[in-house]
């Protein structure tokens, strides 16, 4: 097990690396033990998990100290460290200041300040549905390997859906969502996902959801299908 490897889960949970930082440990994570892919994996995904939760109760407000020291160790990744050795220190300085957050209850609210630093103080989609009040998460974990995880706010009418762990489907195929009324009737195709568009995390919102009550993932010929000619291998509950 690679100690150094699984505490990069919470930067990279946090989007906090950059480009450079996330390819080099992508391809470390390609080329180590299985232990440490699986369990980095795992801790990527309940750190996100709890961003959600923490989001959908309502962020508590950090102590000034932890603010400002959490404001401080993201400056100084973004400042873009002169050697492998102070990269390696500021990543632990870094995960210190995320647990600490993670202590009062604010990873919610680190995620905000991190994206703030690094896209402006517009909210994307993505955030606001994150940050909204009635934001509901499902999770389904995939038969070959990581989890499908749907964030649905109705009050904001969009679902961040996040494939975590994932293969990229074939080459000969794409991954398809599917938006299912609670009506029962026929899906209605949400967008395909192309093996290219994979990543390790792959982040794709879905605006407009209405009434529709789950979100389907399947397995479709290139360019998607008009309906579904494959099983789900993910299924989640919206509301």
């Amino acid at each position: 097990m690679n100690d150094e490897l699984v505490g990069m889960a919470y930067p990279y949970a946090l989007d906090a690396l950059d480009d450079s930082e996330r390819r080099e440990l992508d391809t470390d994570l390609a080329t180590t033990d299985e232990d440490t892919r699986s369990t980095f994996t795992d801790e990527v995904r309940r750190i996100r998990e709890a961003f959600a939760v923490v989001s959908a109760v309502g962020a508590v407000e950090p102590p000034p100290r932890v603010r400002t020291r959490v404001l401080d160790e993201v400056r100084q990744s973004a400042s873009g460290p002169t050697s492998l050795t102070e990269r390696r220190s500021r990543r632990r300085r870094w995960q210190v200041a995320v647990a600490a957050a993670a202590a009062v209850g604010v990873l919610a609210g680190g995620t905000v300040i991190v994206r703030q630093l690094t896209e402006g103080p517009s909210p994307t989609v993505a955030e606001q549905v994150l940050d909204a009040s009635d934001v509901h998460s499902s999770t389904s974990a995939i038969a070959a390997g990581g989890s499908a995880t749907a964030n649905y706010s109705k009050s904001q009418d969009a679902v961040v859906f996040v494939l975590d762990g994932v293969a990229p489907p074939s080459a000969d195929t794409v991954y398809q969502l599917w938006l299912m009324p609670a009506s029962g009737d026929a899906p209605v195709p949400a967008g395909t996902i192309s093996p290219a568009d994979v990543e390790p995390t792959t982040t794709i919102v879905l605006d407009d959801v209405g009434s529709m009550s789950k979100l389907a993932v399947t397995v479709e010929p290139p360019g998607g299908s008009p309906q579904p000619t494959s099983e789900p291998f993910a299924v989640l509950q919206l509301s």
